[in-house]
């Protein structure tokens, strides 16, 4: 069994892993034997590698809760996603696929079945609805949103564009489907770059995060006018580069910083990796299977947790993470709950022409990012 370490720092930057997400009531186990129940509480633990904050007693409680959702998935063919944000319960309990947010719109595109299922925020489940409107699509916890897409309208986005007239809008995918509808193409934490790079003229509306937006006018200073929209991630906005230049005195130089491009610009200059969950969940292996264990992660909790259970080699994760209170509202009982009998506000229902309005800036960002 591997060694893997993770430092929290309550001490130092105020923040700590979230704590494990109990059932919040005793399920009704009678469905499964006792012999059911240890054998997946031991795939469960096995699966999410850290035996003290998960162990076999905790997974003993929540594996009739897994057991029941897998059983109505494959009885019901619904197709559950996952983002990298969601607790390792549902990523390794429940989930058929966990990714970032391009990763999964694509997915919930061509997945055959017919119902989606999407354990997340409630952006990402409406952009599954968009890419794929004639499919159900559940989302558990409408209450789940994201300070970016809760800090935009429609017309916020018109304003700008009877202010800058002809200007191509980009809008990160943390937005409302009525939001894409007056942009010109969506784009993810994989694909910012490329696809503003590749957009017509010499001038850029980019909404509505101003972190990622500063990133852009330092990237593509010369090239092209970047104008930003005033939101930020509530997540990313709470580290700074001098807590990652303590960090840095403290460790020293063998410590590697991955930092997610919604971070400030003074986070970004200290990171030596810049990218998506995914590219710095394979960043973080890369380094621990090379030798070079000290890794700081500068972005949400459950990428640290992910990074934990999918690799074999020792990393010394520092610093802390910041738990994103919307990405974790879901939990399992919801999950089951929402697929035994949804209610009216967990089927994502849009209006038909903004899917269609909303479809154009989608496909344009498939066809950009390839």
């Amino acid at each position: 069994m591997s060694s893997k370490r993770l430092h929290m720092t309550a001490n130092r930057m105020g923040l700590i892993l979230p704590t494990v997400p109990l059932p919040r009531a005793e399920f009704d186990s009678l469905a499964f034997s006792e012999e059911e129940i240890e054998a997946e509480a031991i795939r469960l633990q096995a699966a999410i590698q850290q035996h003290q904050r998960w162990p076999l007693e905790t997974c003993r409680s929540i594996a009739p809760l897994t057991l029941e959702i897998n059983r109505l998935k494959k009885e019901n063919d619904v197709f559950l996603i996952a983002h990298t944000y969601q607790t390792p319960d549902i990523i390794y309990g429940v989930a058929d696929e966990v990714a970032d947010s391009y990763t999964l719109s694509k997915a919930a595109r061509d997945a055959p079945q017919q119902t989606i299922l999407f354990s997340s925020v409630r952006f990402m489940a409406e952009t599954a609805k968009i890419v794929s409107p004639h499919k159900t699509v559940l989302h558990p916890s409408p209450e789940a949103g994201c300070s970016l897409s809760d800090g935009i309208t429609a017309q916020d986005v018109l304003d700008l564009r009877a202010k800058y007239p002809g200007v191509p809008v980009a809008c990160y995918i943390n937005t409302t489907a009525a939001v894409k509808a007056e942009c010109d193409v969506s784009v993810t934490s994989s694909n910012y770059m490329r696809i503003c790079e590749r957009l017509p003229g010499d001038r850029l509306i980019f909404v509505p995060d101003r972190f990622m937006g500063a990133h852009l006018q330092t990237a593509l200073a010369g090239k092209k006018e970047v104008i930003v929209y005033d939101g930020e991630c509530e997540v990313h906005a709470v580290f700074t580069g001098e807590k990652v230049r303590e960090w840095k005195e403290r460790i020293g130089e063998n410590l590697s910083v991955l930092a997610h491009p919604e971070c400030n610009v003074d986070v970004l200059e200290e990171a030596d990796f810049v990218g998506s969950s995914e590219k710095l969940i394979r960043e973080a292996i890369r380094l621990g299977a090379e030798g070079a264990p000290d890794v700081m992660l500068i972005t949400e909790c459950g990428t640290a947790e992910r990074v934990l259970a999918e690799t074999e080699d020792d990393l010394n994760l520092y610093g802390a993470c910041v738990m994103c209170r919307h990405m974790k509202a879901t939990q399992l009982e919801d999950i089951l709950q929402a697929l035994k009998e949804p209610r009216p506000d967990q089927i994502i229902e849009i209006d038909a022409e903004i899917i269609a309005r909303a479809q154009r800036n989608l496909d344009e960002m498939f066809r950009l990012a390839e």
